[in-house]
């Protein structure tokens, strides 16, 4: 007998139950603009109008949640756009603020990074040194061999092989030579205008002037 009165009273627990659920579901009503531009507010949502955008509502008139329209591939591609533009300036303010932190973890002040950039002109500088060195042993090589030649010819005999060969690789070790050196004068430029930008750089973070570098 209990059981049959726990049985009854579950029934209708949940018969109570069910009838509080249902009616808040179907309180739900979907508001949008149909056809002829006249809003609309109904217990059904046409498939023609889900992709336009509506808002569904309680009984009441308050909103529970909004659906925008579907986006036209014209308008996605734009999203996609302007989404892919604003992450790359996310990235680039993100690369500009770690290479600020940089520059203050190695530079105290905009004359420690003049002092940085002539230490590293003047490495270049010696580089060119050896260059220039080098090129210099190569021409009095290039005018033995060279005077030699030319006694061979006032003399009537054939410049021998060998003196023609090592005077082409002469020519060709000056040329690479040459090729450095013009090398080496754009990295000097480069550096040179690299090191001003961290200067200037550094005193805007420091909120210092900076004095117009040495020429």
């Amino acid at each position: 007998m209990k059981h049959t009165l726990g049985l009854a009273v579950a029934v209708v627990l949940l018969c109570f139950g069910l009838s509080v659920v249902v009616p808040a579901a179907a309180a739900e009503l979907f508001r949008y603009i149909n056809d002829d531009g006249v809003m609309v507010i109904s217990s059904n949502l046409p498939p023609r109008y889900a992709s336009r955008g509506y808002t569904v509502i309680d009984a009441r008139g308050r909103v529970i949640r909004e659906i925008p329209r579907q986006l036209t591939g014209d308008e996605v591609l734009a999203r996609q756009a302007e989404e892919a533009e604003l992450e790359a300036e996310r990235q680039a303010a993100e690369r500009r603020r770690a290479q600020d932190e940089e520059l203050l973890r190695l530079y105290g002040s905009p004359d420690e990074v003049s002092r940085a950039g002539d230490r590293r002109i003047e490495s270049i500088e010696a580089h060119m040194a050896s260059i220039r060195a080098s090129m210099t042993r190569l021409r009095s090589q290039q005018s033995d061999l060279q005077a030699q030649a030319a006694e061979l010819e006032r003399a009537g005999r054939p410049v021998p092989g060998h003196i023609v060969t090592a005077l082409e690789r002469i020519d060709a070790q000056l040329e690479e030579r040459y090729a450095e050196i013009r090398a080496r004068e754009e990295d000097i430029e480069r550096t040179r205008e690299s090191f001003d930008r961290d200067r200037d750089r550094v005193a805007r973070l420091l909120g210092i002037p900076a004095s117009p570098p040495d020429s």
